[in-house]
Formats: C-alpha cells, structure tokens, sequence
C-alpha cells in the first residue's frame, strides 16, 4: 500500500467517525426517553450501546466500501476512534444540551395538560 495516502485516508476515517457520531444522538433520545440513566433500566441501556456498536460498525464498513479504502490497517480503527471521540468532546456536549432543553420543556407541558385534564374531569 501507498504511504503517501494513508494519512488522507486516516483524515476521512476521523470524518467518518465523527458522521458517525450523530448516529450516537439516535440511540442517546431513545436512552433519554426511556430513562435509562443513573442505573434504571440497565438492560435497555445495554441493548441499546451494542445496538449503537453495530450501527457504527456497519457504518464504518459501509463508508469504506464507498470510499474504496485499502486493505484494514490499525490507523484506520484509530481514524474512526478519534472522530468519534471528537464528535462526543465538541458537536455532542452542544446537542445534548439542546435535547435535554427540549424534552424538559416538552416533559413539562404534558405534565401541564395531564393535571389540567385532572382538573376537568374532578
């Protein structure tokens, strides 16, 4: 294999570990729906990082597959760790923020109508 390519290949697979980092908002709204925090609902939360594990995984490969990568190297894994671990140091901590806004102000409106429709019916 070429050397002089491996570092534009190593670049796209932090890009592709970092795509693949908005991929991890999906499985964390389904965490944070169902509460799977602070040690409740631990099997969900399980099911729900290997289920992310894979999606990545297939993510990765399907990535490689169209950006006709080489063979698998060592760096490459590194490439798409470090993406990842980007995307969770910078774009993540932003939307997490957002996300937990929205669902308290939504959490606290169906509370709102729930205890109006209390009110109604007594």
């Amino acid at each position: 294999m070429d050397t002089e390519k491996q570092f534009t290949i190593f670049c796209l697979c932090v890009a592709v570990g970092f795509v693949g980092g908005v991929l991890y908002e999906v499985f964390s709204l389904v965490r944070l729906v169902f509460r799977c925090g602070r040690g409740k609902r631990k099997t969900l939360g399980i099911v729900l990082d290997v289920s992310f594990g894979l999606s990545f995984s297939l993510w990765c490969i399907v990535a490689a597959h169209a950006l006709r990568f080489p063979d698998v190297r060592v760096y490459m894994y590194a490439g798409y760790a470090l993406g990842l671990i980007i995307y969770l140091k910078s774009l993540h901590r932003i939307l997490a923020f957002l996300e937990s806004l929205c669902y308290n102000k939504v959490s606290k409106k169906a509370r709102r109508r729930k205890n109006s429709q209390k009110e109604v019916e007594i």
